[in-house]
C-alpha cells in the first residue's frame, strides 16, 4: 500500500477501548432522522472483529423482543460517539457464530471478572475528555 493511503488512514484512526469477541458492549452512535441527529445505543455481545486499520469492523448481537438482531459497525467511524465495555466475556474463539443458533440462557457468554476493566475504562475516559477539550479549543479558535 502506498504511503499516501497509509497516511490518510492513520488520520482517520480514533482511540477506542480494547474489546474482544465475547465482550458485552454499548455502542453509542448517531442516527440522522430528517434534519435531526440523535444518539442511539445498541447493547449486545461482540460476535467478531475483522479487518485492520481504518477499515476494521465489529459485529454486535442482541436479542430484541425475542428476535436476534445483529449490527456491524466500523470501529473508527465518526458516527460512533463512544463504545462502553459493560463486561468481559470468557470465550476461546475469535468468531462466535455459534451464538446465532442459540436462544435464551444457552446464548449467554460466561463473564470474566477482570479487575483491570475499571482501570482501563478510566484511562480511556480521561483520554476522551482530553480529546474533547482539544476539539472544543480548536473550534473556539476557528470561530474567532
Amino acid at each position: 500500500m502506498s504511503k499516501v493511503i497509509q497516511e490518510l488512514e492513520q488520520r482517520q484512526m480514533r482511540k477506542v477501548p480494547r474489546f474482544l469477541p465475547g465482550d458485552r458492549v454499548k455502542v453509542h452512535f448517531q442516527v440522522k432522522e430528517g434534519k435531526r441527529k440523535r444518539t442511539q445505543i445498541f447493547e449486545g455481545i461482540v460476535l467478531k472483529r475483522q479487518g485492520s486499520g481504518a477499515r476494521e469492523t465489529f459485529t454486535v448481537r442482541k436479542t430484541s423482543f425475542g428476535v436476534g438482531v445483529q449490527r456491524t459497525f466500523p470501529v473508527h467511524s465518526p458516527k460512533i460517539e463512544r463504545i462502553d465495555i459493560e463486561g468481559r466475556g470468557e470465550v476461546k474463539r475469535s468468531k462466535l457464530y455459534y451464538l446465532r443458533g442459540r436462544i435464551g440462557r444457552k446464548a449467554r457468554v460466561r463473564e470474566q471478572f477482570d479487575a483491570g476493566l475499571e482501570e482501563e475504562m478510566g484511562i480511556y475516559e480521561s483520554e476522551l475528555a482530553k480529546e474533547q477539550e482539544e476539539e472544543d479549543k480548536d473550534n473556539k479558535d476557528n470561530m474567532e
